[in-house]
């Protein structure tokens, strides 16, 4: 296990309501959008077919009164999506407590890994 960082075992999903759940797949999916300014594009990217990644679109919009993902419908060169700004500030929320969270476990790693010392040592995960 060695060269693992806190951020690949410390994975943040933020619960909306009673059955909607956004973590970082589907942050990801919207900040691909956001920069390549097409749904298709973005899936293509991630390795997601589209149809997956239209039924997370479509998920995400509906878990919010206002719109994340704007979409513009029209073939090549017509077509494409965007983030909305209350999208962009959901995306940078959701960055900003992943970092907090990761901050805040960095300073527990040592203590974490000492309950587990006789199996593990703490370089392995440095």
């Amino acid at each position: 296990m060695k060269n693992n960082k806190l951020s690949d075992f410390i994975k943040i999903r933020i619960q909306i309501g009673k059955s909607f759940y956004i973590g970082p797949g589907k942050v990801i999916l919207l900040e691909n959008i956001d920069t390549l300014g097409s749904i298709s594009s973005a899936a293509k990217k991630l390795g997601m077919s589209y149809k997956k990644a239209w039924r997370l679109v479509k998920e995400i919009n509906s878990a919010s009164p206002n719109k994340i993902i704007l979409t513009n419908t029209g073939g090549k060169g017509t077509g494409g999506a965007k983030i909305s700004n209350e999208g962009k500030k959901f995306i940078d929320s959701f960055r900003n407590i992943e970092n907090k969270v990761l901050i805040e476990a960095n300073k527990e790693k040592k203590y974490l890994y000492k309950i587990f010392e006789k199996k593990t040592t703490e370089k392995e995960y440095d």
